[in-house]
């Protein structure tokens, strides 16, 4: 699936990080700073919250994509969120609305 995303942010003329499948590898390209992200709360048995923390200190916008029933803790509740499954433009939509 997150290849799939990737395409179509490719497609859509974004450069494209990752996608990455674990904290370590996310935190790693974070170098330089993206000008927004996207990202799935659940990347195999952890949370991508760590990754949110580093990104909202750092002064990134980014928004969560979940199809899980994982809680988003409070410090991270204002955030967007594309609930998965959902379409391509959703994801699009979500992420310009963070560059506007």
């Amino acid at each position: 699936m997150a290849m799939g995303l990737a395409a179509v942010l490719k497609q859509a003329g974004a450069f494209v990080a990752g996608p990455v499948a674990n904290i370590r590898e996310a935190l790693a390209l974070l170098d330089p700073l993206p000008d927004c992200a996207s990202l799935d709360v659940q990347l195999g048995k952890e949370t991508s919250f760590p990754i949110a923390d580093e990104l909202a200190a750092r002064g990134v916008p980014f928004l969560f994509c979940t199809g899980t029933t994982v809680d988003i803790p409070a410090r991270h509740r204002i955030r967007p969120v594309c609930s998965k499954p959902f379409r391509p433009r959703n994801l699009l939509d979500g992420l310009a609305s963070l560059l506007a």
